[in-house]
C-alpha cells in the first residue's frame, strides 16, 4: 500500500485503535488478562488484519425482537442464562477470583457501589466512580460468567442497560477513553477470544473490537471508505454527527443488545450484530458485521464470561477532572432473543431462577 491519504488516515485509526486496548488489572496492578502497553504497541496493516464486509442485504439477519417487556418478562424468556438486577445488597459482597461480582479498583478501593437513587428497574444499580487522579482501572469492574460455554456453531445474547454522567462523556481523557463491556474467555480479557465495546477515542459513540484492538468490526476491511457504525446508521469513519451515528446521550438509561453467532473458527463464516435502544423505545442496529472471522487458538476455552467496566488503558493518574459516573442494570446472557426493555423506573425487584 503505497503513502497516500487513504494509508495516512488508517495509520491515525490504528494509533487510536491501539490506545484504547488493554485489559482489566488487579489491585496488584498485574495484568488479570494480558494488554497492550504503550512499549508493546505495533503498527497493525489493516488489509491484512481487519475482516468484515459490507452486509449481505439478502441474506439480512433475522430481526430482534421489538415487543418491549419488563425485567421480569425478560429474565423469564426462554434461554435465559444469567439475569442479574443489582437489586440487593447482598449482589454487591466483594468477590473473591473468579467468582462472579464485584472486583476493586488499581488502588483496593471498591468504587462499585449499589445505587438506590438511580435504577432502570428495581431497587438500584450499579454505579461506577471515576474520580480524580486516578489509574486504567479506576473504578473496579463486575464480573459475570455465562454459566455456558459458547464456541464453533452457538449463538448467544446479551443484553444490559448503561448510563453516563455528563462528566463521563465531557472529560478530556487525553490519550485514552473508556470500555463498557467485554465478552471473552474466563482465562483472559484480551486476545482471540474477545469482543470489546468502547467509546471511539473522545467521538462520543461507540464501536467494537477484538483481539486486544488488532481488528475492528467495520466495514470494507477497513478500507476507506469504512463503517464504523453500520444496520440503521451509517457512521463513516471521519464523518461523526448525530445523524448518521449513534451518539451517547447523558444521564439518560440505554439499553445495548448484541447477537454473536460463531461459524468455524479461523474462517468468515461468523455474524456480529449489535443494537441500542433509548429509554422506552425499540431496538436500532449499530454493528452489522458478517462474514467476520473469530480466531480461537485454544477451542474449548470459549465465550464464556462478561466483564463489565469502565478500564481505560494508559490513563495519567496525574489529569485533574471532575468525578465521572457510570451505571449498569438489568443484565441477561441469553441463548435465545432478548426483548427490549420498557421504560425505566423504579419497581419491585423480581426474583426468576434462570431456564
Amino acid at each position: 500500500m503505497g503513502q497516500n491519504r487513504a494509508s495516512v488516515r488508517l495509520g491515525i485509526l490504528s494509533s487510536a485503535i491501539l490506545l484504547l486496548c488493554g485489559c482489566v488489572m488487579s489491585v496488584a496492578s498485574s495484568c488479570v488478562a494480558g494488554r497492550m502497553t504503550l512499549e508493546d504497541k505495533r503498527t497493525v496493516s489493516f488489509e491484512h488484519a481487519v475482516e468484515g464486509s459490507e452486509p449481505d442485504r439478502s441474506k439480512k439477519d433475522e430481526p430482534p425482537p421489538q415487543q418491549l417487556q419488563d425485567f421480569s418478562a425478560r429474565c423469564s424468556g426462554e434461554g435465559v442464562l444469567v439475569c442479574e438486577g443489582f437489586d440487593s445488597p447482598e449482589a454487591f459482597r466483594r468477590a473473591k477470583w473468579p467468582a462472579r461480582g464485584l472486583y476493586p479498583a488499581w488502588d483496593a478501593e471498591f468504587r462499585g457501589t449499589f445505587d438506590t437513587t438511580i435504577q432502570a428497574s428495581g431497587r438500584g444499580s450499579l454505579r461506577f466512580e471515576i474520580p480524580s487522579h486516578s489509574a486504567a482501572n479506576a473504578a473496579g469492574f463486575w464480573r459475570q460468567p455465562f454459566e455456558h460455554n459458547f464456541g464453533q456453531g452457538s449463538t448467544f445474547y446479551v443484553q444490559f442497560r448503561q448510563r453516563f454522567s455528563k462528566e463521563m462523556l465531557d472529560n478530556n481523557w487525553v490519550d485514552t477513553t473508556w470500555k463498557q463491556a467485554i465478552f471473552h474467555n474466563e482465562s483472559s480479557t484480551c486476545g482471540e477470544v474477545e469482543l470489546t465495546t468502547v467509546q471511539y477515542y473522545h467521538n462520543g459513540f461507540p464501536y467494537m473490537y477484538t483481539d486486544c484492538g488488532a481488528r475492528i468490526l467495520a466495514t470494507n476491511n477497513a478500507e476507506p471508505p469504512t463503517r464504523l457504525q453500520q444496520g440503521d446508521y451509517n457512521c463513516w469513519y471521519g464523518q461523526y454527527n448525530a445523524k448518521s451515528c449513534f451518539l451517547y446521550p447523558a444521564n439518560q438509561w440505554i439499553t445495548f443488545y448484541y447477537k454473536v453467532s460463531i461459524g468455524h473458527w479461523g474462517k468468515p463464516d461468523s455474524h456480529i450484530s449489535a443494537w441500542v435502544a433509548l429509554d422506552g423505545q425499540t431496538y436500532k442496529q449499530w454493528i452489522d458485521i458478517p462474514k467476520f472471522i473469530l480466531k480461537n487458538d485454544h477451542p474449548g476455552n470459549d465465550y464464556d464470561t462478561v466483564t463489565l467496566l469502565t478500564y481505560m488503558t494508559n490513563k495519567s493518574m496525574t489529569l485533574s477532572q471532575p468525578v465521572a459516573y457510570a451505571w449498569y442494570d438489568d443484565l441477561i446472557v441469553s441463548m435465545k432473543p432478548i426483548a427490549p426493555p420498557t421504560r425505566s423506573g423504579p419497581a419491585e425487584p423480581v426474583s426468576v431462577a434462570p431456564k
